[in-house]
């Protein structure tokens, strides 16, 4: 199967569903029509007063397995505008992975940097005959739309918003069943060093016997083109806990 990048930006307002649930309904629609979803990943950008956002300026890339024509997943513009909340500025744009270009890629890491124009995300999208469309509004989305593309295509920039089985992980969860789902668990000591998981006398030695909480909020980063999670070690809680969890979970 080719895997074509989705990336979607500025849907929301104060009030509506955020771009993460609209991509995961996104993804649904996906599969009704024969195609498949990895992953779904969410990208931060540049925090700035010059920009306008709805709260936290990030936007979210779709990676779809698909073996159709590309241009038969261009239903998906039509969904996003319609589902985009009113006053809101939305932007897709898709492209399969291989052909995203580096230039691409280094916006989407200018993105996290600095404040950029809706024209200079239009213009190499026309340069490289990629499919960037405004959806809304100032049509100001299509800034994210592709950087996500690109930080997701680079690899080394993002967090996983979803993965087949993800948020179906019990409370606690064997490292056979993340390793499972394609997550690489990164152990790290209270110290915030790589611990390879023996660096306290009090954690659990063997593969079979640890012992991962996931408090039911699973969000690995994209590293190296796949899912991992950073895990330290609680005395607390007598198990490995997520180093990047929800902030009412407070470090043990």
């Amino acid at each position: 199967m080719a895997i074509v990048l989705i990336g979607i930006d500025d849907t929301d307002n104060d009030t509506s569903p955020g771009t993460g649930q609209l991509s995961r309904w996104l993804a649904r629609e996906i599969e009704l029509r024969g195609g498949s979803v990895p992953g779904i990943t969410r990208h931060q950008f540049l925090l700035d007063d010059r920009i306008r956002y709805t709260s936290h300026n990030s936007g979210a890339c779709l990676a779809v397995d698909w073996t159709h024509e590309l241009n038969d997943l261009y239903f998906c513009a039509e969904l996003i505008s319609t589902w985009s909340a009113e006053g809101s500025d939305p932007g897709i744009c898709i492209v399969p992975i291989q052909a995203v270009p580096s230039q691409v890629m280094d916006w989407g890491n200018l993105a996290t940097q600095t404040v950029l124009l809706k024209s200079g995300a239009i213009q190499l999208a026309d340069t490289h005959g990629l499919y960037l469309k405004a959806l809304g509004g100032t049509g100001d989305g299509v800034i994210g739309a592709l950087a996500s593309v690109g930080l997701r295509a680079k690899g080394e920039n993002g967090r996983f918003l979803d993965l087949p089985g993800l948020r179906s992980l019990a409370e606690q969860a064997t490292l056979a069943e993340l390793n499972a789902l394609g997550i690489q668990v990164q152990h790290h000591s209270v110290e915030g060093g790589s611990s390879g998981g023996s660096s306290l006398e009090e954690q659990p030695l063997g593969g079979d016997r640890l012992v991962y909480k996931t408090m039911n909020w699973v969000r690995p980063r994209l590293s190296g083109g796949r899912p991992v999670w950073d895990v330290e070690w609680s005395k607390h809680e007598h198990a490995w806990i997520a180093v990047d969890r929800k902030k009412s979970r407070p470090l043990e």
